[in-house]
């Protein structure tokens, strides 16, 4: 992963992906015939392959398909949603809290705790439980 809000200096940073999501980057690059820079990129109107996809634009299109979807309850999708989902999914997984916060890049506990605050462990309650 490179440049981001946390690494100003572009130093980059070494993530773990699936091996299925390694395929599906691969082929992605492929269609486009790119193999290096952003993953997510915009399409001029030729077709022509733009260098990166704006945030903004990635927020109009969550936005889109939202509304498609007739998600209408689940509040404004982002692309920091997708920072958000990543860490309800592993706390719902049962990934260690240390874990979480090394894979989001928190160095503060309370920073991680405020991602995970609308986690929903409802499910995980046995009848007659009560907590």
């Amino acid at each position: 992963m490179r440049k981001s809000k946390k690494d100003q200096f572009g130093k980059g940073k070494l993530i773990p992906i699936s091996d299925g999501l390694v395929e599906m980057i691969n082929h992605w690059r492929d269609k486009i015939k790119q193999t290096d820079g952003y993953i997510l990129r915009s399409f001029k109107r030729n077709l022509n392959v733009r260098e990166s996809l704006d945030p903004a634009t990635l927020n109009k299109i969550l936005k889109i398909l939202q509304r498609k979807a007739k998600l209408h309850n689940v509040g404004e999708l982002s692309g920091h949603s997708f920072r958000v989902g990543a860490a309800v999914d592993m706390l719902d997984k049962g990934v260690p809290f240390e874990r979480i916060m090394l894979r989001g890049g928190w160095k503060s506990e309370n920073t991680a705790l405020r991602y995970l605050r609308n986690w929903d462990d409802s499910h995980w309650l046995l009848v007659g439980e009560n907590y």
